[in-house]
């Protein structure tokens, strides 16, 4: 009876003993897997050049049927930005931060600038590219949306950006603003990406990164 409880004994002990055995096996070669899953795989000489990645991007808005140059671009169109960039090999390491630097798809300014009234709005806009960050900061004050809709309907109405960008007395004006609680900063640029043009510049410093950490990665 004894021998028979301690061979059994033997044999659960045995049994754990494998069993801890394959439990350690199989989390080395999981950290294997994801070690080597993660590793560059690129190198510097063969990674494309950036002009190849630009045209894409330019090829994707340039192709979008209501499209025109110094549009206002959205997070969405990012979105599918990326997955083609992600398909030419480039997985590009800092896209949320990126994408987050450009106004969501439902954002007021987004939506009123894609309308029918809005686009030739639009159009005089980006005549100043900077006039967006004018238009995002005037779109923070009390009551401004209201002001924004009359805008709209005149002919014109993108000229007082134009102004407040490139005129002195415009830059007074947003000082002036800047004194209001929700027009703090109001003369300086909000950060934000707003055209094709400035998403390409911000990858072209995200690929100038990409390239510089896999000639460093190969020098070692």
């Amino acid at each position: 009876m004894k021998a028979g409880y301690l061979k059994t004994n033997q044999s659960a002990k045995t049994a754990r003993i494998h069993l801890a055995t394959a439990v350690l096996c199989f989390s080395l070669f999981a950290v294997s897997v994801k070690t080597a899953w993660s590793a560059p795989k690129d190198d510097a000489k063969d990674f494309p050049k950036f002009n190849a990645f630009s045209a894409v991007v330019e090829d994707y808005f340039a192709g979008k049927k209501a499209y025109r140059p110094g549009d206002i671009i959205s997070q969405g169109e990012v979105r599918d930005v990326f997955k083609k960039l992600k398909s030419m090999g480039w997985d590009v390491a800092d896209q949320e931060e990126i994408r987050d630097l450009v106004l969501p798809d439902s954002s007021y300014m987004v939506v009123q600038l894609r309308t029918k009234r809005g686009r030739p709005f639009m159009s005089g806009l980006a005549k100043t590219p900077a006039a967006y960050d004018r238009l995002e900061r005037f779109l923070r004050l009390p009551l401004s949306k209201r002001e924004f809709q009359g805008l709209l309907d005149g002919p014109d109405g993108y000229k007082m950006f134009e102004y407040m960008v490139t005129a002195p007395g415009g830059i007074v004006l947003g000082q002036q603003l800047s004194n209001i609680k929700e027009g703090r900063d109001f003369n300086k640029p909000t950060g934000h990406i707003y055209t094709v043009e400035q998403l390409v510049k911000r990858l072209s410093e995200s690929h100038a990164t990409y390239v510089a950490a896999l000639k460093a990665a190969e020098e070692n």
